[in-house]
């Protein structure tokens, strides 16, 4: 490194004696250069500084970028040192120089843990007279990688890259245990890049007994970020019961995981409504090492946790919220509830494959989220080429409805979907009634007014009638002493989901969670984030049957 560097002064220095434009401009640089080179660097910086910050017409302006980025290198400033060489490689990309600064600036990455950018910064130097610089200093730092996720996601995005490749093999050969994914990718690379086989460590023994540490297995860590009193987990009793049982579901799942070879972490935090719960964690160790975390629910401190989240790679999950907004700062952050805009594209499938007339007749009640879902609803309705008959709210009494021959859609909640299908019957309309689950009271409602007409879209639907589910129920009932409700059966589908699509690493998990939907093994009705999208597309529409819930669509 000081021998590029020493070079790199000495074609500077070449430099100075010719004829420039502005000698104005060259007495100043010169002046703080020289201020550098007698390590002066808190009065060469500001000099400097000045040199850069307006559009000068000199060919001596990508060297005072040079400099001053090497003055704040210099000064113990790496992060603004690296924000200056940026701004030299977006303004003079094509100065003669700028693979000399390239290489210092890519070890000012390795050395700060930012080996992506390195990387992408050694791929960017062209010139064969620098292979030999780039190789030792890809030798020097990629090795101190430990994580085998890590370098998987930067294999898959330098594949050309034989030190990733070789330190790859050499990490998963080390480890005691591995996913069958990881060792076809041992093998793939083994044979790319005709590595030799690296000796198993035969002390390496299968003690259970010991801890495994992260080079040892996938183990992975989430955070989960929901408003309750850590100091007292298991006291369910509160406005925030919903909580305690979205998180013992989540544990339960944890100890599946377990017998599946998987390993989750699950660390609790009390973040209620503030922003200053959520930066409070920032400063934790550890926090920033997370794989995922779940959460927050409330605006505030979700604000500070999106940004945090994306520069730290971690994966973000919203387990009870269907707001799509959520989902506008990044492409690691998912809904496992699918939003109006999801609800409704999947009813109106539904619905056209019943052959009814194309009009639909629109109700929604008294709260806002119900005149939002009414409103995605028409439009989507308006695109699909459908006629609409009425669009009106419903005050909740009985009366005589618009006369429908194609299907009718309610949204609303407090229990007025039993007043709203006795107006139905009242008004002798038999086509088919689409309602929101959350239409009913289901203590209060009566299964007789849910005639074989009526659909329902229930996200939260569970069918008593799997065997998972019953063996749940039991698991739960012997923690808990009570029975599961919706937040319970979530909490596990959310960890054992994310656990099974995590467990090979970041780079896999994308490969992973776009190859849904995945049905079969969850409490709920499961998850499909196939498409590249964000929120889960399973929608579940049910009908009261046989005495019993059946999910007809999804």
């Amino acid at each position: 490194m000081k021998k590029i560097f020493v070079i790199v002064l000495g074609l500077f220095s070449s430099v100075y004696g010719q004829q420039l434009n502005d000698q104005a401009y060259l007495i100043e640089y010169k002046k703080a250069v020289q201020l550098f080179a007698d390590s002066q660097y808190d009065l060469a910086g500001p000099k400097f500084a000045k040199l850069c910050e307006k559009e000068y017409a000199n060919p001596m302006v990508p060297y005072a970028f040079f400099y001053n980025a090497l003055t704040a290198k210099n000064k113990g400033n790496i992060y603004q040192s690296r924000v200056i060489f940026r701004q030299l490689f977006e303004k003079y990309f094509d100065w003669d120089k700028v693979s000399e600064a390239r290489i210092i600036y890519a070890e000012l990455n390795f050395g700060e843990n930012y080996f992506e950018e390195g990387l992408k910064s050694i791929e960017a130097i062209q010139e064969k007279e620098f292979d030999a610089i780039k190789k030792g200093i890809l030798n020097q730092y990629i090795p101190k990688i430990k994580s085998i996720s890590t370098l998987k996601e930067l294999y898959f995005k330098f594949p050309t890259q034989e030190v990733l490749a070789r330190n790859l093999v050499e990490k998963i050969q080390a480890n005691r245990y591995n996913s069958k994914d990881d060792l076809e990718i041992s093998d793939m690379l083994t044979n790319r890049f005709k590595l030799k086989e690296i000796p198993k460590n035969k002390d390496a023994k299968n003690n259970s007994s010991k801890s495994l540490s992260d080079e040892e297995t996938a183990r992975l860590d989430f955070g989960i970020l929901l408003p309750f009193n850590l100091n007292d987990i298991t006291n369910s009793a509160g406005s925030n019961k919903y909580t305690y049982e979205l998180y013992e579901g989540m544990k339960i799942a944890a100890e599946q995981l377990k017998n599946d070879g998987i390993i989750v972490n699950l660390h609790a935090f009390d973040v209620k409504k503030t922003k200053l719960d959520f930066q409070l964690l920032e400063k934790k160790e550890g926090f920033k090492n997370l794989d995922a975390i779940v959460g927050p629910l409330y605006p505030d401190p979700n604000y500070e946790a999106v940004p945090f989240a994306i520069s730290n790679k971690i994966i973000q999950v919203h387990p009870l919220s269907n707001n799509l907004d959520l989902l506008k700062d990044g492409n690691s952050i998912f809904l496992m509830q699918p939003s109006h805009l999801q609800q409704s594209k999947k009813v109106l499938e539904y619905v056209n494959s019943l052959n009814y007339s194309k009009s639909v007749s629109i109700y929604f009640g008294n709260a806002k989220k119900d005149s939002v879902f009414a409103g995605i609803y028409r439009s989507e309705a308006l695109k699909k080429g459908y006629t609409i008959t009425a669009f009106k709210k419903f005050n909740g009494t009985l009366q005589k409805l618009v006369p429908e021959t194609g299907h009718v859609f309610l949204a609303t909640d407090n229990n007025q979907g039993i007043k709203f299908l006795q107006s139905i019957s009242y008004s002798k309309i038999t086509s088919e009634i689409i309602c929101t689950a959350s239409s009913f009271a289901w203590e209060k409602t009566p299964s007789s007014v849910l005639t074989e007409n009526v659909s329902l879209i229930y996200p939260e639907f569970v069918s008593k009638e799997k065997e998972q589910v019953r063996n749940f129920e039991k698991i739960f009932l012997e923690k808990m002493a009570i029975y599961p409700s919706f937040y319970a059966f979530a909490g596990y589908d959310l960890v054992y989901f994310f656990g099974k699509m995590l467990k090979d690493g970041k780079d896999i998990f994308k490969l992973n969670i776009g190859s849904g939907p995945y049905k079969d093994e969850y409490l709920l009705s499961g998850f499909d984030f196939s498409g590249k999208i964000k929120e889960n597309a399973i929608v579940p529409i049910v009908k009261y049957k046989n005495e019993v819930f059946e999910e007809i669509y999804r």
